[in-house]
């Protein structure tokens, strides 16, 4: 996720955008049956030990990185780290062509039914962020510099969508969420373990790197509250639409795209 901290980005205004989100979604895909592929579960086991053996060494070597100023880490090495070792890994363990192990990651089409209701559930957040960024002080620069944030969003999420956006997702949702879904049959369970996941990962940024937060310990847990929320946000959204990996890419990308919007335009 983006680096969102500021005086107006509060860490208790993020989590209210992504608790309401969360009810969107449960709200918008009530209706719809998420269908347990029959999976192995000795390959979910054998995924799992390699996604966490593999979580914590680039937990290790962001620490190394950041702390030494390397350059080691970052959105291009991702989509060696992120996505084509663990690519070739899972492909390997499933004993599947590379082809084979995306589609069972979730890369995949989307059916016009679940395309809509992501949209509409991206509509609601979207809608949500500008209300409640309206009530603030920011209020008349927010609306005197509308058609600019608005036209800033589509260039910050395509940029999301082709670094973070799909780098983590393709992992945390694509790989580790999915292999623990497939083990303990606990969707739910399953989502919020990787949300923690997926906020622990941004600790060596928060602690090294954000203005808020760098050289203290406690300030860098507190946004892992944050990420805790954004990431089960995104693993709800994951497993609500079958494990189609672009309704939490889009989602992922739209989150950083419309926040980063505002903050560069009357930031």
């Amino acid at each position: 996720m983006a680096d969102l901290k500021g005086t107006v980005f509060e860490e208790v205004t993020l989590i209210f955008f992504h608790i309401i989100a969360i009810i969107a979604i449960f709200i918008v895909f009530r209706k719809d049956k998420v269908v347990l592929a029959e999976e192995s579960v000795k390959d979910a086991k054998r995924e799992w030990i390699f996604s966490f053996i593999w979580f914590w060494c680039y937990f290790v070597l962001a620490m190394i990185n950041h702390a030494l100023k390397l350059d080691m880490v970052n959105e291009v090495t991702n989509w060696l780290l992120f996505v084509l070792i663990p690519l070739l890994a899972v492909a390997h363990i499933r004993k599947e062509n590379w082809k084979e192990a995306l589609k069972s990651i979730g890369i995949k089409r989307f059916n016009k039914k679940t395309g809509i209701k992501i949209l509409l559930v991206c509509f609601v957040y979207i809608c949500v962020i500008f209300l409640i960024f309206s009530l603030g002080e920011e209020t008349q620069d927010i609306f005197a510099n509308m058609p600019k944030i608005m036209a800033g969003i589509p260039l910050f999420m395509g940029l999301m969508i082709l670094t973070a956006g799909f780098t983590e997702e393709f992992f945390f949702r694509g790989i580790l969420q999915r292999s623990l879904i497939n083990i303990w049959k606990r969707p739910y369970i399953a989502i919020l373990a990787t949300g923690i996941f997926f906020a622990l990962y941004h600790f060596p940024f928060a602690y090294y790197l954000w203005e808020e937060s760098a050289g203290s310990v406690v300030n860098s847990f507190k946004t892992i509250i944050e990420h805790v929320a954004a990431g089960f946000m995104l693993g709800l959204i994951y497993y609500r639409s079958n494990k189609n990996l672009w309704s939490s890419v889009i989602m992922h990308a739209l989150t950083n795209a419309v926040i980063m919007a505002i903050g560069v335009v009357i930031g």
